[in-house]
């Protein structure tokens, strides 16, 4: 017997979920900003990182919170906080990327620019692809409690 279209989009939504919820936990290497911005701190890196250094720490320290809400929660209040928190880390990424071109490089980083900017735009359409997911009708449904008509 076949999967009818309402239990397969709840299983594909149910995958999208535990996938958007495994890759939230994931952001929490961006702790490692921390040292980022200790050099800011303490002059061995470009104060233009200090603002990016610290959303990255933010982004790293609610990444178990934002998971943990993604894969047990349920409501409008958990899938308006993921995508904006997604929205977040994509800025971040962003702010990132043009402080890279408008700064020097950080210890931390890798010496060529290519690199950083290939690692930046590859985390922002990863973030894009995150909200995407959320926004799709069988993921929104799992959390908005719609049921498909």
């Amino acid at each position: 017997m076949m999967p009818t279209s309402a239990s397969s989009a709840s299983r594909s939504g149910q995958i999208a979920r535990a996938l958007v919820a495994l890759y939230a936990l994931l952001q929490t290497h961006r702790l490692i900003a921390f040292v980022l911005a200790q050099d800011v701190l303490t002059n061995r890196a470009a104060a233009a990182w200090l603002f990016p250094a610290f959303v990255d720490i933010f982004v790293g320290v609610t990444a178990p919170i934002v998971a943990y809400a993604l894969w047990r929660r349920r409501g409008l209040a958990v899938w308006v906080t993921a995508i904006v928190w997604f929205a977040i880390s994509i800025s971040d990424h962003l702010d990132a990327l043009t402080t890279g071109f408008t700064s020097t490089l950080p210890s931390l980083f890798p010496k060529e620019l290519a690199a950083v900017v290939g690692f930046q735009l590859f985390a922002v359409v990863v973030d894009a692809l995150a909200i995407a997911c959320l926004a799709r009708e069988g993921t929104r449904s799992l959390y908005l409690g719609m049921q498909d008509r």
